[in-house]
Formats: C-alpha cells, structure tokens, sequence
C-alpha cells in the first residue's frame, strides 16, 4: 500500500525532470509540473496499480493583481491509503491553453468545462467543449471569476442554443423533462433519448440555479462568510459551513476546543439523520409506498423540531463558527438528544423490518438504476452513491476531522449499485449516526466551545478541508487575499461529482422508473449549480 510520501519517491523515478518542486499544504504533499508535463503524471497517478488516484477535485486560480498568472489544481485521492496529492501548474502572463485531463480520466470532464467557462481557460483536446455553467443566454468572452471582472456586473442577453446530444435512427424519440417541474423541486433538465421503453441516452443540462457563489465569497473577509457557506445547499447547511470554516481555522492558526469538536460531530451526524430518514421515505413514496413515507416525514420532523429547541433554526442556521459552534450545548441538552434519538431508532427499527419484509417493494428497487462499480469509479463517485456502489470512501475515516479520529465510524458499503444498495446504505447509515452521537454524549469533554483567532494569513496562503457531509464528499479551497479578505473560495458540493454519473445509472431503464432513480441519488441542483 503507497501512502503520498512513497508515491511522490515512484513519480521522481518515474518523471523527475518534469517535476520542477515539492512542497507541502499543510501535511498534503503539492507537485509543481510544466503544464505540457502535467497531464501524463496525471494518467500515471490515475492507472498505476500501487496508486489510483481518484481525481478529487480541480479547480483554478487568476492571481491577478499580485501575480499575472492562472494556476491549475488537480487534487487527487490515493485509493488504497486514501491519502491526498496534489499536482499545480501555471500559465503565465496571457496563455489561455492547457491541456486536458479528460480522455484518460473521466472525472475531470464537468471541471475543466467549469474552467473554460468562469475564467476563460482552454483545455486542450477536451471531448465536449459545449458550455456548461455560461447558458447561451451569456454574453460570449463573460468569464465571472476572472479578476477583472465586477461581480455586481449586469449581463446583456445573447441569442444561442444548447447543443444537445442526438441520438438518430427510426423510431427514436426525445423525452425533454424541465427545467421547470411541478410541485417545489430545483430547477434542472433532463434530455431522454428512448427507442420503444429503455433509455438509450440521458442528457443533464443544468447551471439553472448558478448564483454566482464562489464570485460572491471574494467580496467577503474569512472571517465573515459563514453564512454564505451555510447557503450553498440549504439542507446541507453544517457539512458546508464546517468544512468552510475548517480551511479558514487551518489560514488563521486558531485550535478548536475538544468540546467543540465533539459537537460540531454531533450536529453533523443530527443533519444526516433527518436527511437520511426523509431520502428513504421519499424512495418508497416514489413506488406508492405512501404508508413508509409518512412514519418516515413524521420521524424527520422530530429530528427538525429537535434542531430548532437546540438552536433556535431547524437546519441549524447559525450553529457552525470560525473557532467551534456558536452554542455550548448543556449535558442535559444533549441527554435529551440522545433520549430523542433511542425513540426514533426504536421506530425505525420497526419499519425496517416491514420494508425488508415487502417483497414488492424489494422487487421494485432491486437491479433499478444500477451503477457498476466500474463506472462509480471512472466518475469518482462519492457519498451514499458511491459507497452503493464499492466505493469505500469516507472522509469521516479516511480524514478525521471534529472528533472522528476518536468516534470511529462504521462505513456501510454494497456493491450492487441499485436504488435498494442505495436506500441499504442510508437505513445503515441512520443506525450508526445514533449510535455516534450516543458515543459523542459518552466522551465530550468539558470546557469552551469557541476558540480566537491566533494569527493572520498571507495573501495568497491558501487551505483545503473535507467534511463527509450527508450526501458525501464536501471540499472547500480557501485562499487569503489582501487585509483579510478572500482572494478565491472553490467549492465543491457531491453533486458536482455525481450528477454526470447518473447518467449511466439509468441506462436500460425505462422513463417512468427516472424518479424512483433520481431520488436513490437524491442530488443537489443549488450545491451543484452554485
């Protein structure tokens, strides 16, 4: 098993003059490479058999005014010590072009379209170089996360077409669905192409929702963006606040308290149960199984109502803080979150066992919507999708942080890859985030909960942090500007990663079962349109 340092020994052997420097980020090892260079380390990270390296994320930095260059980050996850390894590279002064990543390593197609369209950047020798986030309604040469362009700047409406993928043949037909849908759902389309029943292509074009997030997080100072981190994904709001608030904790030198710790864990673990309960039910709703959903929203609702007697929101607005939480919790309080918990464990418990005994729910959901194992791993998926689907990966392990390295979580894992692999890892998963925060009530410390600023970044110091939120995945990259302000924050939502997947889960199947599929997955439109 390679961990990051012996992987960084074979990448010199291998490729030692392509290597121009070594560094470090904070314990994550950095390569620095010629941007011609880049994308065959790229390749050999991704295939090699002692390291396969799952592209993590990618994102890009204009260093504008300090600096005239654009820098191009690739993170990756090593899979079998899970370890991170980061490649960077420039382009200096004008250079507009690099090269891309994407025929050897599918993961990076949605990134590097991402690129193109916010800074303006060229991958090379992409496969699809359609827009993706910039709508054919935006202007052409509009690039939002270019230093020079205002973020308070109204657009003029151009004229233009998405170009949908075509499948042609007699008999072939186009099923549009959205982007507008009844009832409360987001914003998204979906594009079948279908021959009789089965579905021989699904196109997803979303960025309906872009809000311009990562554009407004570089108005702010560090200390002062928590609640626009809280509003990425309004049901997400701790694994996003945290996992921002992590990287800007790392920039300011500031130790959380060990209590906070603990319960910064339990009101992760709090957000992923009432998501978890609500998911299943809404999966047995879409098979007309109204009797699971309604035990399973008056469980959830039990779980909000508790959040909003702890904090006074019932997403848990205002929780999270640079420096801990911003409630220390009394020993009482979190007895009667515990008692609260055993009740509702003990209810589902009970349903359970009467999902497990329907044999026709069991038949709807088996061999629906599967995603092997072999695609789950060429898109990086993550979460509850991935780990449905082999994928054994969760930052609660594999990156400690809050009081993980001291709870230990137990990871659910299947490999079937259908929608009943994906309800089996939320009903398991709803078990073990009792038992966590039982755990978490058994061993938190006494003392504060909040803890000061110790120092003050350099501009251009930048931070990545991991939170295994809900869904899955969450990655924040923060980097330090001039007197406190944020120079660039990427964020990157779990949906970002598996949107494109789905895609491949439902080919085969008919439309009517694209619900039933699309809610196993359960994506974000706003996390991941940003």
């Amino acid at each position: 098993m390679a961990d990051a340092q012996t992987a960084i020994s074979q990448l010199n052997e291998a490729f030692g003059n392509a290597i121009v420097g070594v560094s470090d980020l904070h314990g994550t090892p950095v390569l620095r490479l010629g941007v011609k260079d880049l994308p065959v380390v790229a390749h050999y990270i991704h295939t090699h058999p002692g390291l396969r390296g799952a592209l993590s994320l990618l994102w890009a930095v204009d260093h504008r005014p300090r600096e005239a260059r654009y820098e191009l980050c690739y993170l990756f996850t090593l899979s079998e010590c899970r370890d991170w390894l980061l490649l960077c590279t420039d382009l200096q002064g004008d250079d507009r072009l690099f090269h891309s990543i994407t025929p050897h390593i599918h993961a990076a197609k949605w990134y590097e379209r991402e690129i193109r369209d916010m800074f303006g950047l060229i991958p090379q020798g992409h496969p699809d170089l359609r827009r993706l986030v910039r709508h054919e309604h935006w202007p052409k040469g509009t690039h939002p996360l270019k230093k020079d362009f205002r973020w308070d700047t109204v657009l003029e409406q151009a004229q233009g077409e998405y170009a949908f993928r075509r499948i042609e043949g007699e008999g072939v037909f186009e099923v549009p669905v959205g982007p507008i849908h009844a009832g409360i759902i987001e914003s998204g389309h979906f594009r079948f192409s279908v021959a009789g029943e089965p579905i021989m292509q699904l196109e997803v074009h979303h960025f309906w929702k872009h809000r311009g997030v990562e554009k407004l997080f570089e108005q702010l100072r560090l200390t002062d963006a928590v609640p626009l981190a809280e509003r990425v994904s309004g049901d997400t709001t701790i694994g996003h606040s945290l996992a921002y608030c992590q990287a800007v904790e790392t920039l300011l030198g500031i130790h959380v308290p060990p209590r906070a710790h603990y319960l910064r864990s339990l009101f992760l673990e709090l957000e992923r149960l009432h998501n978890h309960l609500g998911d299943v039910g809404a999966i047995c709703n879409d098979t007309a199984y109204v009797l699971a959903h309604a035990h399973c929203g008056r469980m959830k609702e039990r779980i909000l109502q508790l959040n909003d007697q702890l904090a006074g929101s019932r997403f848990l607005r205002g929780v999270i803080c640079v420096g801990g939480v911003s409630l220390n919790l009394t020993d009482h309080q979190v007895a009667q979150v515990t008692a609260e918990l055993n009740a509702i464990e003990t209810d589902f418990s009970e349903l359970e066992r009467i999902l497990f005994a329907n044999a026709s729910l069991t038949d709807r959901l088996e061999t629906t919507g599967v995603l092997n194992e072999r695609a789950a791993w060429d898109h990086a998926a993550i979460g509850v999708v991935g780990r449905a689907s082999g994928m054994d990966r969760d930052i609660r392990r594999d990156r400690p942080f809050a009081a993980y390295e001291e709870l230990q979580p137990k990871i659910a894992l299947y490999r079937y890859g259908d929608v009943r692999a994906r309800m089996r890892v939320r009903m398991d998963e709803i078990h073990e985030s009792a038992r966590l925060i039982r755990d978490i009530r058994a061993r938190m410390p006494q003392g504060p909960a909040l803890a000061e600023p110790s120092g003050a970044p350099k501009p251009g110091e930048w931070a990545l942090s991991a939170v295994e939120g809900w869904r899955g995945e969450i990655l924040y990259m923060v980097m330090a500007g001039e007197q406190g302000q944020i120079h660039r924050c990427k964020v990157r939502d779990p949906s970002f990663v598996n949107w494109p997947a789905i895609q491949w889960a439902v080919l085969g199947n008919i439309i009517p079962d694209f619900p039933l599929i699309n809610k196993s997955f359960n994506l974000s439109y706003a996390g991941n349109d940003l």
